[in-house]
């Protein structure tokens, strides 16, 4: 077992697993920085992908691209493994890997974790919950879970079996097992660590994702889904909308799926990089993003209120939705006006 794993609590499980690994290395870096430079912002709401009739929002990049990608920017030796049905074999590899030092990050469905359950009343099956494991104690893997929610930076145990299940459940985005973990960085290559180029890099993933693409991505994607909500009014039974509203404040609050809470992190990396780079044009794209993020949690609160039979119509929530478009457009509009296409390249 690793004794000196850092389990800091950190805001989301994919990018606080990678921070606290890159600590447990050497590497310095906090969780701002590998989600943005990851390109986690993101936003699709698309008829083609559908639950129960009605568009299954997205909010950030699929689940391990932004590890994939900050590994990549960052020039980290990252190695990814999936075992399709094999759950013999994923459990001897994740054996393996732990028996030798390893920190392996697992995907793992939440409805399967009984610490999670402890402090954490939830009725949903999620597959993309991120932990790292770090020992074998007989027939107890020792989890570094650094979920916020989470009472204290001890470390849990989970028993093979449940384990097992929670690594191969059936549904939307099944992890078929996945695991990954990485090479120990070199000490001196990331002691004074030039972030500059990893940034503009992402900076201007994110302003084609959130501003190029088509109608049902980004910006245009959030004003997109503005007029259905709007339109939903009168056309679907009270309960049907009180279903699908309940399901997207999960996803954006509960699921890990990334809303408000997704939009704030990616303020503050802006605001990070405004001081690498200097740039007053980064820290006003940051308070514009914040505000974005102001504007999805109304959202949210408004789906609470509704369903509550509060002085909340659909209208309010499609206002919302359109204010969250108008600052996103803004936000990155700015980046790439007043930023990549200005400042000089590194």
């Amino acid at each position: 077992m690793i004794s000196n794993f850092p389990n800091e609590r950190r805001i989301h499980c994919e990018t606080g697993c990678f921070v606290n690994t890159m600590k447990y290395y050497g590497f310095d870096i906090t969780e701002e920085m590998v989600f943005g430079v990851g390109g986690g912002i993101y936003f699709m709401f698309t008829p083609l992908l559908q639950k129960r009739g009605f568009p299954y929002p997205i909010w950030r990049d699929r689940p391990s691209q932004v590890c994939r990608k900050a590994s990549r920017r960052l020039g980290l030796v990252l190695h990814e493994k999936t075992f399709g049905k094999n759950v013999d074999k994923a459990m001897a590899t994740l054996d393996d890997l732990v028996n030798r030092g390893i920190p392996v990050t697992t995907m793992v469905n939440v409805m399967y974790l009984v610490y999670f359950a402890q402090y954490i009343p939830h009725n949903y099956s999620f597959n993309w919950h991120t932990m790292v494991v770090i020992g074998k104690e007989g027939d107890r893997y020792v989890i570094a879970d650094s979920d916020f929610r989470l009472p204290n930076d001890d470390y849990t145990y989970m028993d093979e079996e449940n384990m097992r299940n929670a690594r191969f459940v059936p549904g939307l985005s099944k992890t078929r097992g996945r695991i990954h973990y990485f090479d120990k960085p070199d000490p001196d290559k990331y002691k004074d660590f030039d972030f500059r180029p990893a940034c503009r890099k992402a900076l201007r993933e994110a302003c084609y994702h959130m501003l190029d693409m088509p109608r049902y991505f980004g910006a245009k994607g959030i004003k997109y889904m503005a007029n259905k909500v709007r339109g939903w009014e009168g056309k679907y039974p009270r309960e049907t909308m009180d279903i699908t509203l309940l399901a997207y404040y999960r996803l954006l609050e509960k699921a890990g799926t990334g809303g408000s809470g997704y939009r704030y992190l990616y303020a503050r990396f802006l605001s990070q990089c405004a001081e690498i780079f200097q740039s007053e044009s980064l820290a006003a794209s940051s308070e514009s993003l914040t505000k974005a993020a102001d504007a999805w949690r109304t959202f949210s609160t408004h789906i609470l209120h509704y369903r509550k039979n509060m002085d909340v119509t659909l209208g309010d929530m499609a206002d919302a939705l359109e204010e969250a478009s108008r600052y996103e457009y803004e936000t990155f509009h700015n980046i790439r006006k007043n930023f990549l296409n200005k400042s000089k390249r590194f």
